[in-house]
């Protein structure tokens, strides 16, 4: 699921409360800002916690990305999201959430 539009509109009050609700219903949801989860990533390659975290974020019924593009993702952060989605394929659903049109995604 993708959750658009302009700056203030709601979107990430709306996936919060649908985190809680697929919490209460379907399991375990993990709700990350994306500039954050990349930079946690790139500081848990360094430490040995990377392949753990990419596990735990695989694991999730429902993973909630907020504040997707607001920079583009360097190397190892499309890298990082690869594994996650690979992680996940088949088990759990993704959701996004990003400030502009999907057409604009071109450029991550």
């Amino acid at each position: 699921m993708a959750l658009t539009g302009p700056t203030g509109t709601g979107k990430s009050w709306l996936a919060s409360a649908l985190g809680h609700k697929a919490a209460a219903t379907i399991g375990r949801c993990s709700t990350h800002r994306v500039p954050k989860l990349f930079e946690d990533l790139a500081l848990a390659r360094g430490d040995g916690r990377h392949p753990r975290i990419l596990r735990s974020l695989g694991r999730a019924d429902l993973l909630i990305l907020d504040d997707w593009g607001l920079e583009p993702l360097d190397a190892a952060a499309r890298h990082d999201l690869l594994e996650i989605l690979e992680e996940r394929y088949g088990r759990a659903q993704p959701s996004s959430r990003r400030n502009f049109p999907w057409t604009a995604g071109t450029r991550l």
